[in-house]
């Protein structure tokens, strides 16, 4: 049994309550989209999880040292209030190992729903099989759900794996009969995506009325995208290959 802990910060009553995710993945699109939420509404910290099934972004144990401290790989949770509905945010700089991906999944959401979460909602990557495609796609077990999401612009995944923390968690609130989806911009996977994740923010905003400011992060989009088109002229493998040159079902996450 390996050691998790939650660590309370502040007590809290949110206003019903959506869970969002984001944390390191495919092009770095939920943990990104997470990041900027937090910043932009100054989200306030209220708990923290601890566990030896968090490690470094290496994959070793240890502490990362910081001008003010020394900190260990952590799950962070924050509180956004003010909206149609309040948000509980989750971001970390690592995901869990994959053995630990349970325990702390199922710690996260006794803890959501005891705020009173009914909504968990992750963010994440998708690499598609053709640069033609691009958007948001999502799975979710919910067909209304689904509906709302359509209305916003949502394209339904038809098949695949959505891998890691933003697969499991979505699967682990359905077994709980919670309402659950994984929200997947497209992107190329090989460098951090600002602008996929803006495309997953700007579904958040038309579901929930967030009122969220993009300019900043279409500022780092359109950096990123410069940089990436210089990488791209010196790399010799930029091109994507075809679908069908695919031997199993495509991984998103």
């Amino acid at each position: 049994m390996g050691y998790i802990e939650l660590v309370r910060l502040e007590e809290v009553k949110p206003k019903k309550p959506i869970l969002i995710q984001g944390v390191p993945g495919l092009g770095l699109v939920g943990k990104i989209a997470a990041s900027y939420l937090i910043k932009k509404f100054e989200a306030k910290k209220i708990a923290v999880i601890y566990s030896d099934y968090l490690p470094l972004p290496d994959g070793s144990s240890g502490v990362r040292v910081e001008e003010d401290g020394i900190k260990p790989p952590a799950y962070e949770i924050y509180l956004i209030e003010g909206g149609e509905r309040d948000l509980i945010v989750l971001t970390s700089d690592v995901q869990p190992m994959a053995f630990g991906q349970y325990k702390v999944g199922e710690l996260v959401l006794d803890f959501a729903q005891e705020l009173g979460v009914t909504v968990v909602i992750t963010m994440g990557g998708y690499v598609p099989g053709s640069p033609d495609v691009a958007g948001v796609f999502a799975c979710t077990n919910d067909d209304e759900f689904m509906k709302t999401l359509e209305s916003a612009g949502v394209k339904p995944l038809t098949g695949g794996y959505v891998t890691g923390a933003a697969g499991l968690l979505v699967g682990l609130a359905d077994l709980r009969r919670i309402t659950s989806a994984c929200l997947l911009g497209t992107t190329s996977g090989a460098f951090p995506d600002p602008k996929a994740s803006k495309m997953v923010l700007e579904v958040l905003n038309s579901l929930y009325g967030l009122n969220i400011d993009l300019e900043e992060l279409e500022k780092e989009a359109e950096m990123a995208e410069e940089v990436i088109k210089e990488e791209i002229k010196l790399s010799e493998r930029a091109e994507y290959r075809p679908e069908e040159e695919r031997e199993s079902l495509p991984y998103h996450g």
